[in-house]
């Protein structure tokens, strides 16, 4: 049976590792005016400054997914909330990210090498192309099995629309393991 897409969607909050309660928390993060946009659910990182932008392949400062962004909007000085991060010249903008390094997500992957043997094992993600107006999804997608990446793998997804591993498409619950909040990587 094929999977219902192929196409990403970035890192989807699914629940806590362990046995925690998941209040669904995000922390707020500022973005600097006017730099790039960051889609919903895309992986965000932690710059020198202070400031979250899209987590590319190799960045380890990672901090989690994107719920939405809050800013006065320039053009009308109303306040604004977004499901995504658009870059706007806004001074105030606030980015909401699901930020707890025991968070676990949903990911896609375009691999059909990817199996059950992966768990426990490590990915970088693969930044693909998000969806674009009106919905701005990210296209995050799971990358090839390494030793130290980005993306611990925890598992097939219990979705038994997306378990199909013999083509590409399925969805995995992975957390992340290089974050900047947790325990295996290095300040900036």
């Amino acid at each position: 049976m094929a999977n219902q897409s192929t196409v990403g969607f970035g890192l989807r909050p699914l629940r806590k590792v362990g046995q925690t309660d998941n209040n669904a928390g995000l922390s707020e993060w500022s973005k600097t005016a006017s730099s790039a946009a960051i889609n919903h659910h895309e992986l965000t990182q932690l710059q020198a400054d202070g400031t979250v932008l899209s987590s590319t392949v190799s960045t380890p400062n990672n901090l989690g997914s994107l719920n939405g962004s809050f800013y006065t909007d320039p053009s009308t000085s109303k306040p604004t909330w977004s499901n995504y991060a658009p870059s706007v010249a806004a001074s105030d903008h606030v980015c909401l990210i699901n930020d707890d390094p025991q968070q676990m997500y949903e990911m896609r992957t375009q691999l059909t090498s990817l199996t059950t043997a992966d768990v426990g094992g490590c990915s970088p993600i693969v930044v693909g192309t998000g969806s674009g107006t009106p919905n701005f999804i990210s296209g995050n997608l799971i990358g090839a099995v390494g030793t130290n990446d980005q993306i611990k793998i925890l598992g097939l997804t219990r979705d038994t629309n997306n378990q199909d591993v013999s083509v590409s498409g399925s969805v995995w619950r992975v957390m992340l393991n290089e974050s900047i909040l947790g325990n295996n990587v290095a300040g900036i």
